[in-house]
């Protein structure tokens, strides 16, 4: 068991970043197939201006970092063999951390308010299940 216990450990930050990137392309291929509906005199030099893309974007933009955020909390700390909520809260402060730094440098108040919301609300049920 001590074993399977060490490799569970050192699986806890590359499932946060499989977590991210799940998150990441998954928005990603949302976006592509919200493009692929784009009419053909909406394309211009490549990108869709029809009117329905921009609130698309935006909301994608928003709810995907965000999902990202509860993932690489929730990730962690399911694989974790024990301390799963100083794991969940660990990784909540440091992802925290890179969302405010992005988010202000960004001016991206809003994805930064529901990123902050989802990783908090995601440690919060990790802690609630214990």
């Amino acid at each position: 068991m001590p074993l399977v216990n060490g490799v569970r450990w050192i699986l806890v930050i590359p499932v946060a970043y499989l977590g991210y990137y799940a998150a990441l392309i998954s928005g990603m291929a949302f976006l592509a197939l919200a493009e692929s509906f784009c009419p053909s005199d909406a394309i211009v030099s490549g990108m869709c201006i029809a009117d329905y893309m921009k609130p698309v974007e935006r909301t994608l933009f928003v709810v995907f970092p965000g999902v990202a955020a509860a993932l690489a909390v929730l990730l962690p700390a399911l694989v974790a063999p024990s301390r799963k909520v100083e794991v969940a809260f660990a990784f909540l402060a440091a992802g925290s951390v890179i969302a405010i730094a992005l988010g202000t440098s960004l001016q991206e108040w809003a994805t930064l308010g529901f990123t902050l919301l989802c990783g908090i609300a995601t440690a919060g049920a990790v802690y609630m299940r214990q």
